[in-house]
C-alpha cells in the first residue's frame, strides 16, 4: 500500500472500513442493475431493475463518501445529487415505458391489464 493509503486508513480506522463496506454494497447493486437491464426482456420489465437498484447503489456511495471524508460540508456537496436522482428516475423510468407501449416493444400477453387500450 502506499504511504498516503496506509496513513488514511490508520487515521480514518472505522470510518474506512465503513465506507468500503459502503462502496462494496453499492457496487454489488450497480451490478445487479446492469445484468438485469441486459437479461429482461422487455423495457416494461426492465424498468425496476436500472431504477431502484441504481438509486440505492448512488445513495450507498454517496454515504460512503460522506463517511470517508467525514465533514458536514462533503453531505451537503453531495444532497443535491441524490435529490436530483429520487426526483429525475422516475420521470424517466415513465419515459421509457411509455417509449415501450407506444413502440410495441413489449410482450402484451404478460401484462395484466393495460389501462393504454381505448
Amino acid at each position: 500500500m502506499t504511504d498516503q493509503l496506509q496513513q488514511y486508513l490508520d487515521e480514518a480506522g472505522v470510518r474506512a472500513w465503513v465506507a468500503l463496506g459502503l462502496l462494496l454494497v453499492s457496487a454489488a447493486l450497480s451490478l445487479a442493475a446492469a445484468i438485469g437491464v441486459l437479461r429482461f426482456p422487455d423495457p416494461l420489465v426492465r424498468l425496476h431493475a436500472m431504477a431502484k437498484p441504481q438509486v440505492l447503489g448512488l445513495a450507498l456511495a454517496l454515504a460512503a463518501v460522506v463517511v470517508a471524508v467525514g465533514t458536514w460540508t462533503a453531505f451537503w456537496l453531495v444532497l443535491p445529487v441524490m435529490v436530483l436522482q429520487l426526483v429525475l428516475v422516475p420521470v424517466s423510468t415513465h419515459m421509457i415505458a411509455r417509449a415501450g407501449l407506444r413502440s410495441g416493444d413489449h410482450r402484451h400477453e404478460d401484462l395484466l391489464v393495460d389501462d393504454t387500450e381505448a
